[in-house]
């Protein structure tokens, strides 16, 4: 008996096979073979696919600072001190300057729309429901302790070279406008490689 080259063959089809060459050989992909790998990559991308949901937008004029200790932003109002202007939620309300130079520690333009976010976001949890969910948690005795002031979060994206002062007013007039948690968006530290 011949010995053959593994895989299948198509002697008697007329576009397979031609007249005056060797004979040609046909290899098949293993669909089984296939399925398995794909599988195991769509494992692995899911394994290793982490989001919060939340999307920071960080102006380009904004330089984060780094921080070895974090923890994940929660969805909340957003107030960027950048070396030009301070903004809230991408409305502009005061010039660096300006700020910088006043004595007051209140900056007035800020506290108005510090405000008007804090109501709008109060409205918002107000009509999706969450006070009322937190009632009836209360009521429930829910193991779980849900944060009723999560709507008066703020999160400040500070250049990291921005002079202190400046930034203890806009924390100063943000905790004067109702605000419970500010948080401070950073870069997380690269890990040391030892």
């Amino acid at each position: 008996m011949a010995i053959h080259t593994p895989g299948k063959k198509f002697r008697y089809h007329r576009l397979l096979s031609r007249k005056g060459t060797k004979r040609d050989v046909v290899a098949l992909l293993s669909l089984t073979a296939m399925v398995d790998m794909f599988t195991v990559l769509a494992i692995f991308l899911l394994q290793n696919y982490n989001t919060s949901g939340l999307i920071v937008n960080i102006p380009n004029d904004i330089i984060l600072p780094q921080a070895s200790i974090i923890k994940e932003l929660k969805p909340s109002i957003v107030v960027s001190i950048s070396n030009n202007e301070i903004k809230i939620d991408d409305l502009s309300v005061s010039t660096f300057e300006q700020v910088k130079e006043q004595k007051d520690w209140m900056i007035q333009s800020l506290y108005v729309e510090a405000q008007k976010s804090l109501e709008k976001a109060k409205a918002k949890a107000v009509k999706e429901g969450v006070l009322t969910d937190i009632r009836s948690a209360v009521n429930t005795g829910m193991q779980e302790p849900v944060d009723e002031n999560a709507w008066r979060k703020i999160t400040v994206q500070a250049d990291k070279e921005i002079d202190f002062l400046t930034v203890k007013k806009v924390l100063f007039t943000l905790s004067e406008a109702g605000a419970h948690e500010i948080n401070f968006a950073v870069i997380k530290h690269p890990e040391e490689k030892q």
